[in-house]
């Protein structure tokens, strides 16, 4: 029993955090009723209502590539990325087929992409704001129909960053957002809009952040990243100075109004050795926060915590460095049981613990589908019961992950 669940295990963990996928693509006109203006892209599938037109490229993980292509199996976690000043969401091409072809749907905002009029950054940071409420909506939004693919599949967990002005937003509009999973950003510009500003409003933002900084960058240096890193409110935040990068080393290198500020790198491989510098950080940092995989966030503090060719510097506080345990160990829950099982309508779960910190249980099927989800806030007790209903799913076989403070055991479940 305890082989075939941890091959069950190890295939859902390949499913949805190891695998790679087709990369799809659709153009998503979104709409704020609260707002005016935007940029709508042509031939874009229009969303319903009126207000602002938030034209967004949406790059996702796919059962094949291209345009308009359906969704692959599994549950995907959120990333909305905002773009610089004067640039444009290709510029990123780089990152965002990355993330899509690892498990993640990213959405890149097209709008105040011009140079005149000049951005607006508060309009700009609440789109971005926008897209992370409207992306995990897409799990049940079946109008138009195109969107109807998204259904079922996009785990409700999200991301914002950016880059440079989009990274300044970002942090605006993290600030008191508490639907948020995480934030990310590369090199970050002061954001400052009608008095809505990324510096003076950091100590609001209180999710999980990563900051990372260029070496040579002389548009918006270390001493800015640190301005919106050392007052951010959050409890887990890191700074990685990654090594020889200039402001526009950050994207594919290519765009010709950024490298008016600060030269790229001039060459393919150049442009490859440092995107894989930054990605290092940003990959695992994303696994373990919209993913829960625990093997990545130690692999981030190793990598954070330890000297680097690639870095020459970094700061840190907090960790998301978990315990890893096997199906023969578990710390934090003792004498786990359940039954019936098989199991007809419920299922009960009986464990002592004596942490109370907060017991998650995920139903996956065998393909690594989430089926439901619930937590529960124990008591220190020698016994306690937890009582699940599964009337409602299909009949088959299922695993029941059960997780608290980073240790996570699986049963396998019969539904008859």
């Amino acid at each position: 029993m305890k082989k075939l669940l941890l091959l069950i295990t190890s295939f859902i963990a390949l499913s949805n955090q190891a695998q790679t996928f087709p990369i799809g693509h659709m153009s998503i006109n979104f709409k704020d009723a609260s707002r005016s203006g935007g940029y709508t892209i042509s031939g874009g599938i229009a969303m319903t209502g009126t207000g602002r037109t938030i034209g967004t490229e949406v790059y996702y993980p796919a059962t094949v590539a291209g345009n308009n292509t359906a969704v692959a199996n599994g549950q995907f976690p959120i990333v909305v990325f905002g773009h610089g000043f004067a640039m444009t969401w290709d510029s990123y091409d780089n990152i965002y087929n990355k993330l899509a072809s690892l498990g993640y749907i990213v959405l890149l905002p097209r709008t105040e992409s011009g140079i005149f009029p000049t951005p607006n950054h508060g309009d700009f940071a609440a789109d971005i704001k926008l897209l992370a409420t409207q992306g995990l909506l897409l799990n049940t939004t079946s109008t138009p129909t195109a969107l109807a693919t998204f259904n079922g599949k996009v785990l409700q967990k999200s991301a914002i960053g950016g880059h440079s002005m989009g990274a300044g937003c970002s942090f605006v509009a993290a600030q008191n957002n508490t639907t948020l999973t995480c934030l990310f950003n590369l090199a970050a510009a002061t954001s400052n809009t009608a008095g809505v500003s990324s510096v003076a409003g950091a100590s609001l933002v209180t999710i999980p952040t990563l900051v990372i900084s260029g070496e040579k960058d002389n548009v918006a240096d270390t001493t800015v990243q640190n301005s919106h890193y050392n007052p951010t409110s959050s409890s887990i935040k890191f700074h990685s100075i990654i090594k020889d990068v200039t402001h526009c080393d950050f994207g594919n290198g290519t765009s010709g109004t950024c490298t008016i500020g600060q030269a790229a790198c001039n060459t393919p491989s150049c442009n490859t050795i440092y995107f894989n510098r930054y990605m290092s950080y940003i990959e695992p940092f994303l696994a373990y926060e919209l993913k829960s995989d625990c093997s990545a966030g130690n692999t981030f503090m190793s990598l954070i915590q330890n000297p680097s060719a690639d870095r020459v510097g970094r700061k840190i506080t907090g960790t998301i460095a978990c315990a890893t345990t096997n199906l023969e160990s578990f710390n934090q829950l003792n004498n786990l049981s359940i039954f019936p099982n098989p199991a007809k309508d419920k299922i009960m779960i009986s464990y002592t613990t004596e942490n109370t910190s907060a017991i998650q249980y995920e139903l996956y099927d065998i393909s690594g589908r989430l089926i439901l989800k619930e937590t529960e806030i124990p008591v220190q007790s020698t016994n306690s019961t937890k009582e699940i209903n599964i009337e409602s799913i299909d009949h088959g076989s299922y695993i029941l992950f059960i997780n608290q403070s980073g240790y996570k055991k699986a049963f396998k479940l019969i539904k008859q």
